[in-house]
């Protein structure tokens, strides 16, 4: 079947999981997918903020946490809070930069575990979220964190390359996320997504290099577009492998 019929089903797909988007059905459409059988606790951190506030609260936290495991539910991943630290250093609340965020985590990350800190500001106005390992979440914007713990598990974002990847699949293995089940995204980082879509419906009229319009997934959890839905199949079995190889020792 000729690549571009591949990503129009896809697309079809991806509207069919917004509409639909419960565990039993994401079992249905995934049920070829390996069972990775694995809780991760999490240790969460927040930090209080100048005025010796949270600016979040647990129950936010927990459904945010519940919101991620339908997502990770198809390949048998879930996540559970473990214990929760408040760190009363409020300069912590803002991390404006690297060296901020490594101070951070040299201080109170936990070792064995996944570590998920909120704060207020990290880097720059427009990021949620930032992982590697352990998780940094802006408080005003939890949902992120199925995202970020995406990252961890392996997945780069779908508009990688900014535009790369071509509308028929041709290079999809190279270019982009490098996953060709993820239709090409000609998103650009810290652009305004309102440029590109407007109420969950793509309205860019950006062109690929072989002058083809680009129709990329709104819905996918790893593009900038925040109309989340889920992952795709590929995406899936690439997160599977990165876990089994590699996060297996977290309890």
């Amino acid at each position: 079947m000729p690549k571009i019929l591949i990503m129009k089903k896809i697309i079809l797909l991806s509207l069919f999981f917004c509409s639909k988007l419960v565990a039993q059905d994401l079992h249905i459409q995934a049920k070829e997918l390996p069972c990775v059988n694995k809780n991760f606790n999490l240790m969460i951190h927040i930090v209080l903020d100048s005025f010796r506030k949270q600016g979040i609260d647990v129950a936010t936290i927990q459904q945010s946490i519940e919101e991620m495991n339908k997502y990770f539910s198809p390949i048998c991943v879930s996540f559970s809070i473990c214990d929760v630290s408040i760190i009363q250093n409020y300069s912590f609340d803002s991390l404006p930069t690297p060296k901020r965020r490594v101070e951070l985590l040299d201080k109170h990350q936990k070792l064995n575990v996944f570590n998920v800190f909120y704060v207020d500001y990290i880097l720059q106005p427009e990021i949620c979220g930032l992982s590697g390992g352990s998780v940094l979440i802006r408080k005003d914007c939890p949902g992120a964190i199925t995202h970020e713990f995406g990252h961890n598990f392996g997945l780069a974002h779908t508009f990688a390359g900014g535009g790369v990847e071509l509308v028929d699949g041709s290079n999809c293995d190279t270019e982009g996320d490098a996953i060709c089940d993820t239709p090409a995204d000609p998103y650009v980082p810290f652009e305004k997504t309102s440029d590109y879509i407007k109420e969950c419906e793509f309205i860019s009229l950006k062109k690929d290099a072989k002058g083809q319009y680009y129709q990329p997934d709104v819905g996918n959890i790893m593009s900038y577009y925040h109309c989340d839905c889920g992952f795709t199949r590929e995406q899936y079995l690439n997160m599977s492998r990165t876990i089994l190889s590699s996060y297996l020792n977290l309890w």
